[in-house]
């Protein structure tokens, strides 16, 4: 958030800083001293000059010499405004905004975060993220190579959500869970909620996601943080 000036602050506002919010910058800088043009007059030379070290300002053209206020009451329009601190305050506030805006813009955008419900998750949707597409349709069941077996197939009810395995149909009727376990071998659900996710961000785009699961979460974490995936183990069976 802009910090924001008040009438005690004033004499404690750098000069440098007060000529940059009326849109001045130092021509020349030698030592505490810094050259500027007036803000106050269209002069074709630099004829203010700055000391950093006391603070103060000289005008050669004028032979004048003074602070913060002293110069503002000489750049404020008298119509507009009855005392200088109410001159300093604007500017300096309007400057310290638009600082703060150009911070943000330049800014990288925080990460969107996304739930996803893991456990209702369409399993067409992860086939898609793992990069498999169906081989066939027959009505709601949409056919795939298998994703944890070189040679086989799996079938997915999208109706059900739920699937099989082409070679064992009776022993395969799952749901995500139990897909994602013969896939990773793991039996850990916080790890298979982390792979579910992170295949998952392959498709939904840049963003990071919270995966729930039983009202439970697991944090997205970046790809070197990851908790390594076990390599798949054929043969076991899981159910959740």
């Amino acid at each position: 958030m802009a910090m924001r000036y008040t009438e005690k602050d004033i004499p404690n506002i750098p000069l440098t800083e007060f000529m940059a919010a009326l849109g001045e910058k130092p021509v020349k800088a030698f030592e505490d001293m810094k050259l500027y043009y007036a803000p106050q007059r269209n002069d074709p030379e630099p004829m203010l000059v700055v000391d950093t070290d006391t603070n103060r300002w000289y005008d050669h053209a004028t032979d004048e010499s003074g602070d913060i206020i002293d110069l503002a009451a000489l750049k404020m329009n008298p119509n507009l405004y009855m005392d200088p601190r109410d001159f300093i305050l604007k500017y300096m506030n309007e400057y310290e905004e638009g600082k703060e805006l150009s911070a943000m813009s330049r800014r990288p955008a925080e990460p969107t975060i996304t739930s996803l419900d893991i456990k209702n998750l369409p399993l067409e949707e992860f086939m898609r993220a793992m990069g498999y597409a169906p081989v066939a349709q027959d009505g709601n069941i949409l056919i795939y190579e298998s994703p944890y077996s070189a040679d086989g197939r799996i079938e997915i009810d999208t109706a059900k959500n739920v699937w099989k395995d082409g070679k064992e149909p009776e022993k395969y009727n799952g749901g995500i869970y139990d897909l994602a376990y013969e896939i990773t071998g793991s039996c850990n659900r916080s790890e298979l909620n982390l792979f579910i996710a992170a295949e998952m961000k392959k498709i939904i785009g840049s963003k990071c996601y919270e995966a729930t699961a039983n009202g439970k979460s697991a944090d997205v974490r970046p790809e070197h943080q990851k908790t390594e995936i076990p390599k798949p183990k054929p043969g076991r069976k899981m159910r959740f």
